[in-house]
């Protein structure tokens, strides 16, 4: 009889066990989710949206901590539920009951930073987006700029299932001028469209955070705060402890901490150096009314049409800086043009076939006249470059094109790096821009950007043109004889990245077009499927070789700014 009382009892305390065990599982406050957006503006400073799934079961308000800010502030704090706004509540007393604090938000100042609180109103389901504005997220550093910052951590929060992260910026973020990594967690980090995009594989951890770097090289920001740092340098502490590194050591880590404690030292002397830097740099570049580019410029000409061609008296790879600061003409799209050029001028053909002795495939394949050449420099590189893909019969197949560019990665490099230099060279020859030194505290000087009369009417006519091709109810104007004209405003759509949307319209309102040029309409698709490839492979060979993305990394992360610690109270 013992025995079995013996054996209840055990059995009853297990059953109590997991009961409990479920019990905390089910009712605990709980994160399905969060999504960080990330938008980074000129100035250094980022636009923060989270987005939050939660399932809360007790506590009467939502916190994030914000400290260890290195001279930036929290400003423009907002939040709603489900979309429904909640209302600023001052003087935020977290002692106030959860009926006190439904459908309200507060700031609470503490000794070392802040606290963003918001209450939980209803036990259940809730979707909260969180926004607030963070000032001087990217730093100047001696070499160029970096953004280190750590936007969530795991220790005593409500950590979620799910973690992701986009950040974007007044200008697309590409693989030779940005470097990227990711700490605290298990996951994927990459340069997608312009943008950086990770997210986690795992749920986070009390032993989580998500700190994140970006690295500019060319200062693409007019940030008010600076480093004393190198960019190698700030990457070599970000990396220590890290599976970006091969191995560390005791002294390797003795050395980082001493030089975070000197950063922490002098981060308050220079903040206060910084700011004063900071705004007699802005007022003087100002002062000297610099070349408008980015989104500034496309409002300007806001529904202003230009129906001509912008440049006629050079090559289009004359302009190739002027769209750059528009966030156009990248490697792809000027590989796009050439190869939709060079189709009209019948230096190639493009046609499908089938491939495969047993498992028939139907492949797109381009064949090249090997012995062009080309008087403009870039058009003959850009040849020489894509034909050197092509086997002995100078054929080269789509599938060929992506290995082809991963393995030539660095050629192609250095065309997209030469093609904005040597065009600005060019445009301040040409008297289009001009390169003025300014002075501003003294000794100090900066070199501005600034647009003459006819350079200014140029950059106008650039986006008053991709305003016009985008209106195609405007296409429908053009005459029939006009066909010649209409071949180059297919190859300058391939510089804005429309040229398949052009080409419908065009084939919609004058379908004859295709009928009388060498550009058939669906070689327009076939054009862009090989330059997305040579992209693609372009883009995956930079990333594999140094802070292009891939894994992230659980350690690491050193010399961040932010926190994003907080949770339930």
């Amino acid at each position: 009889m013992s025995k079995i009382f013996q054996k209840i009892s055990i059995a009853f305390v297990l059953l109590l066990t997991v009961s409990l065990t479920l019990a905390s599982t089910v009712y605990a406050n709980s994160m399905a989710s969060i999504d960080y957006h990330i938008e980074l503006q000129e100035d250094g400073s980022g636009i923060i949206t989270e987005t939050r799934q939660m399932y809360l079961t007790e506590d009467t308000e939502i916190y994030i901590v914000m400290e260890n800010l290195g001279g930036s502030e929290v400003t423009d704090f907002h939040v709603s539920d489900f979309g429904e706004p909640l209302t600023y509540q001052p003087d935020w007393d977290i002692h106030a009951s959860r009926e006190e604090k439904a459908g309200k938000y507060g700031i609470v100042e503490t000794s070392n930073g802040l606290e963003l609180s918001w209450g939980i109103g209803e036990y259940g389901e809730h979707e909260y987006t969180v926004t607030y504005t963070i000032t001087d997220m990217v730093r100047q550093l001696e070499d160029g700029q970096g953004m280190n910052w750590r936007f969530f951590n795991g220790k005593d929060n409500i950590n979620p299932e799910q973690a992701t992260i986009t950040i974007t910026g007044p200008q697309p973020f590409t693989a030779d001028n940005t470097l990227i990594w990711g700490y605290g967690f298990e996951g994927k980090i990459h340069l997608e469209d312009g943008q950086l995009v990770s997210w986690s594989n795992t749920a986070l951890t009390d032993e989580n955070y998500i700190t994140i770097l970006m690295q500019f090289l060319d200062s693409p920001f007019q940030p008010r705060l600076s480093l004393d740092q190198t960019l190698s340098e700030q990457q070599e502490i970000a990396n220590e402890g890290s599976s970006y590194n091969d191995a560390s050591s005791d002294s390797d880590n003795f050395i980082v901490t001493l030089m975070i404690i000197g950063l922490a030292i002098i981060a308050v002397f220079v903040g206060v150096i910084a700011l004063v830097y900071g705004l007699a740099y802005s007022r003087a570049v100002k002062q000297a009314n610099p070349l408008i580019t980015g989104m500034k410029r496309i409002k300007m000409n806001e529904d202003k049409y230009y129906r001509s061609v912008p440049y006629q008296y050079g090559e289009i790879t004359d302009i190739a800086y002027l769209l750059k600061g528009l966030g156009k003409g990248g490697i792809e799209a000027y590989f796009n043009a050439f190869m939709l050029k060079w189709l009209k001028e019948e230096r190639l053909s493009i046609t499908k076939e089938d491939t495969g002795h047993f498992r028939k495939k139907e492949a797109t394949v381009i064949k090249f006249d090997q012995r062009e050449s080309f008087y403009s420099e870039f058009e003959n590189r850009f040849w020489q470059l894509i034909s050197s893909a092509a086997n002995s019969d100078g054929v080269l197949y789509d599938d060929q094109i992506k290995k082809w560019a991963r393995k030539h990665y660095k050629e192609i490099q250095k065309i997209e790096t030469d093609l904005p230099k040597k065009s600005k060279q060019l445009l301040i020859k040409e008297y289009y821009i001009e390169e003025i030194d300014v002075k501003y505290l003294g000794r100090m000087t900066t070199k501005v950007v600034k647009g003459t009369a006819k350079g200014e009417q140029l950059y106008n006519h650039i986006v008053q043109f991709e305003n016009y091709l985008k209106d195609f109810s405007l296409l429908s104007e053009r005459e029939v004889q006009e066909v010649a004209l209409w071949d180059d405003l297919l190859i300058w759509a391939s510089l804005y990245g429309i040229a398949e949307q052009v080409a419908e319209q065009l084939e919609k309102f004058h379908p004859k077009y295709f009928e009388e040029t060498h550009i058939s309409y669906t070689d327009i698709y076939l054009m862009h499927a090989f330059s997305r490839n040579m992209s693609s492979g372009y883009s995956s060979a930079v990333s594999a070789a140094s802070g292009g993305g891939g894994s992230t990394s659980f350690g690491g992360g050193g010399g961040s700014f932010g926190g994003g610690g907080g949770g339930s109270r």
